[in-house]
């Protein structure tokens, strides 16, 4: 695997952590708003296969400034087809996206959350290939 392929998801992850915060002295975590908008969204309500109008991706302003034009279309365009190749979440076969689980217990979740984790999937793996 290239370097450059690994500083994406490096950054991601380096802001992801930002946003960690440790509890007080009274137990409490503190509040902190981002000042960003999340980096992806999935309606609560919806349904069929993961759309580009859904996701509303948001290159976070860190990653935004090491993404060439060229890497942002790839990723945009990743995603795009991933989401798309996955199709319906209520429906998919979760063997056939890596790493959704293969145990039984996708068919349990609700569909808010099989939609999520479908699309933490795709916009990972985007991610890695671009």
């Amino acid at each position: 695997m290239k370097i450059s392929s690994l500083l994406p998801i490096a950054v991601i992850l380096v802001n992801c952590s930002e946003n960690v915060r440790e509890p007080d002295s009274s137990g409490e975590l503190p509040s902190k708003a981002s000042s960003e908008p999340p980096f992806y969204n999935v309606y609560p309500n919806g349904t069929g296969a993961l759309t580009m109008e859904e996701l509303q991706i948001n290159l976070p302003s860190k990653l935004d400034r090491l993404y060439t034009d060229e890497m942002r279309a790839c990723l945009l365009a990743k995603i795009e087809e991933l989401a798309a190749d996955a199709g319906d979440p209520e429906t998919l076969d979760p063997s056939s996206v890596a790493f959704l689980p293969t145990d039984g217990s996708w068919e349990k979740l609700p569909r808010f959350a099989k939609r999520s984790l479908l699309a933490q999937v795709v916009v990972s793996r985007a991610a890695t290939l671009c």
